[in-house]
C-alpha cells in the first residue's frame, strides 16, 4: 500500500515526462541507444547489489574490520537525534518506515526513466557517474574495514521500528543520505518544477527517517551528504570530459573482438 502511494506521487510529478514515452520507437536507433543506457544503468544497480551481498560473505568469513566505531559514535554530542522524537503515532511511524524503505531507490529510478523518456543523454551520463557505482565504491572501504552499528543496536533499544538485526548493518557513512542528496541535486537541474519540489521534500525526509527510526547517527548523515555532493561534482567532470562516449566506444570494441570469428589457421589446430 505504501509503495503504491509513493509511486503514485512520483508518477504525478513526472507525468509530463512520462508522456514522452508514447513517441518512443525501437525502430529508431537513437531511441534504442538511450533505452540500452537506461537498462544498463539499472543493470549496474543490480550488479552493485549483488556485489554487496558477496562482500558481506567475505566479511563473515574473514572479519576484515580494523576500526570499531560504536563507542566513538555513542560519545559524540548530539549524535543521536532520536532522543528528541516521540513515537506515539502509528500512522506517522508507518509513513516514515515506507519513506526509509523505498526512498533509497525510487527517486533515482524515476530520474532514470525521465532521462530515457526525454532522450536526455546528459542526464543519463550524470546518473551513470553519480549514482550506484560511485556511492558503493566510496562507501565500500568504510563498510569493509570499519564496524559501526545502528543507534538502536548500540543502545540496546528494542522498539519495533523498521530495521534488521545484523552485525553487517554498518552505518558510517550513510548511503541513504548520500543517495538522497545526489538525487535531490540532480532533480534540481530538471525543468519540471513539480519534480524539483517533490525531491526537495522527499529526499530530506528520507534522511530524517534514518534518524527517527534510530538507524543513523548525525555524523553518518553528514558524511553521507558530503559523498552525495562529491558524487554530483564527479559526474559533472566525467560528463564534461565525455567519459561516457569513451566507455561506450571501448565496450563496443571489446564486444566486436569477442564476436570476431576465429581464423582458419587457429581453428584448424589441435
Amino acid at each position: 500500500m505504501e509503495l503504491a502511494i509513493i509511486l503514485l506521487v512520483f508518477l504525478i510529478a513526472f507525468r509530463k515526462d512520462l508522456l514522452e514515452l508514447r513517441s518512443f520507437s525501437l525502430q529508431n536507433e537513437q531511441d534504442k541507444f538511450i533505452l540500452k543506457l537506461g537498462l544498463g544503468l539499472l543493470g549496474l544497480a543490480l550488479l552493485v547489489a549483488g556485489t554487496d551481498r558477496f562482500v558481506q560473505m567475505l566479511e563473515i568469513k574473514y572479519h576484515p574490520e580494523i576500526l570499531f566505531l560504536n563507542d566513538w559514535l555513542r560519545s559524540l554530542p548530539y549524535n543521536d537525534l532520536s532522543v528528541y522524537f516521540g513515537y506515539n503515532s502509528r500512522i506517522l511511524l508507518r509513513i516514515i518506515r515506507a519513506v526509509y524503505h523505498y526512498g533509497f531507490f525510487v527517486p533515482c529510478i524515476f530520474l532514470i526513466i525521465r532521462a530515457v523518456a526525454r532522450r536526455d543523454l546528459r542526464s543519463l551520463s550524470l546518473l551513470i557517474f553519480s549514482t550506484f557505482a560511485f556511492h558503493y565504491a566510496v562507501h565500500f572501504p568504510f563498510y569493509f574495514f570499519t564496524e559501526g552499528h545502528q543507534i538502536w543496536y548500540v543502545k540496546g533499544i528494542m522498539v519495533p521500528l523498521f530495521r534488521t538485526i545484523s552485525p553487517l548493518d554498518h552505518v558510517f557513512p550513510s548511503m541513504h543520505a548520500s543517495m538522497s542528496v545526489t538525487s535531490m541535486l540532480l532533480a534540481w537541474r530538471q525543468p519540471n518544477m513539480a519534480t524539483r519540489i517533490l525531491y526537495s521534500i522527499f529526499c530530506p525526509l528520507v534522511i530524517f527517517s534514518t534518524f527517527y527510526l534510530q538507524i543513523h547517527w548525525t555524523i553518518d548523515a553528514i558524511a553521507g551528504a558530503s559523498i552525495g555532493v562529491a558524487a554530483v561534482k564527479f559526474a559533472e567532470y566525467a560528463t564534461a570530459q565525455g567519459w561516457l562516449y569513451l566507455i561506450i566506444a571501448r565496450l563496443n570494441q571489446t564486444w566486436a573482438l569477442l564476436r570476431r570469428p576465429a581464423s582458419k589457421e587457429l581453428s584448424s589446430r589441435g
